[in-house]
């Protein structure tokens, strides 16, 4: 079986993965929880990063903890947020919606997917998917082991010099909620 390589841009990919080196080391959860998450794709507002499952991961029925899954999906959707905005500070979470679909245990190769839906001057709103096993060489994505929605106030952390400069560059664009 070939392996499929999810599109890609380099540029973007590094951005992502220069966002996640400079918030990493701020974060206990995340460098306790995700410090072996592995980006592997990144296009304008879209992430794919990949996690294999070990016990850390778990909870007392030896399957994937509820509290993973939410960790991922406030890490996946800032990530998608600095794939979108090209910012590196990808604002606080106001909402999250996560659905348990199905499980994973150790040893299973997480596949992480979010995207941007829509991205404006003071929110940002994405979506996710957690998926068990990564996509096959036909392009046939895993099981959904949870899925949801994640929503980011944009404007925190952010200077007001550093917005007025993506707003005279145009790097975050307007959506009517301005």
């Amino acid at each position: 079986m070939s392996t499929y390589t999810h599109p890609s841009d380099p540029s973007t990919l590094s951005h992502v993965q220069s966002t996640w080196d400079f918030i990493r080391p701020n974060s206990s959860i995340y460098n306790h929880l995700l410090s072996d998450i592995r980006l592997v794709a990144a296009t304008k507002g879209r992430i794919i990063a990949h996690l294999d499952v070990t016990p850390i991961h778990t909870n007392s029925k030896n399957i994937l903890h509820g509290a993973v899954s939410g960790t991922l999906c406030d890490w996946a959707g800032g990530m998608a947020i600095a794939a979108e905005t090209g910012l590196q500070k990808t604002g606080v979470s106001t909402d999250m919606h996560v659905s348990y679909c199905s499980t994973a245990k150790v040893g299973d190769t997480l596949e992480i997917e979010a995207w941007v839906g829509r991205a404006g001057k003071n929110l940002g709103f994405t979506g996710f998917e957690i998926r068990r096993g990564v996509t096959n060489g036909e392009g046939k994505k895993g099981v959904v082991v949870a899925m949801g929605s994640h929503t980011k106030f944009l404007l925190f952390g952010q200077g007001k010099s550093e917005i007025k400069e993506e707003k005279r560059e145009g790097t975050v664009e307007g959506n009517g909620s301005e």
